[in-house]
């Protein structure tokens, strides 16, 4: 059971937007109608997408291969997030389970965003921060490699290797 601070607000917040999140989703995927499995109307034949239009995957976080805007390249295979996500001397979840940091201009580090104290999400440093703060019990991690600062948490945060590919942060 996920503990949360009510005097936090980075965790109420989180915790509002993962429901209105989650919400727009469920609004999203009943609207339907456009399969593209689907045999068109014309025949089974379908004209290309209109000028501007999106194609591959309809949410940016999905990462399906596909491209998703007209010329651009797909991400890379095991891709966690673009590098221009991510603030210098700060951080950004990726697939709500990697925190991936740039501790300085063009390096990146990731590690698993559960602290290991008792698996609570830690936010994720604003871009100047020098540490990772977990909002349960205030266990602090450096943002340069993840290793503890002070506890309750008995030792840093797990890495995760990744490296750099194409424009995205990605795990090896």
């Amino acid at each position: 059971m996920p503990v949360q601070d009510r005097f936090n607000p980075c965790a109420a917040r989180r915790a509002l937007l993962l429901g209105a999140g989650a919400l727009g989703v469920t609004v999203v995927a009943g609207c339907g109608g456009d399969d593209p499995a689907e045999p068109a109307a014309n025949g089974g034949a379908s004209s290309p997408p209109a000028a501007g239009s999106t194609t591959g995957a309809a949410n940016p976080f999905d990462n399906t291969g596909a491209p998703t805007q007209p010329g651009e390249a797909a991400p890379p295979a095991g891709a966690l997030v673009a590098t221009k996500e991510v603030p210098v001397g700060g951080g950004v979840i990726a697939k709500d389970t990697v925190l991936v940091v740039q501790p300085k201009q063009g390096t990146f580090k990731a590690f698993k965003a559960a602290c290991p104290h008792q698996g609570i999400m830690v936010d994720p440093p604003a871009a100047g921060d020098a540490v990772i703060n977990c909002p349960g019990h205030n266990s602090q991690f450096k943002v340069a490699d993840g290793s503890l600062v002070r506890g309750p948490a008995s030792r840093g945060l797990n890495g995760v290797p990744v490296k750099v590919q194409d424009g995205y942060v990605v795990e090896v």
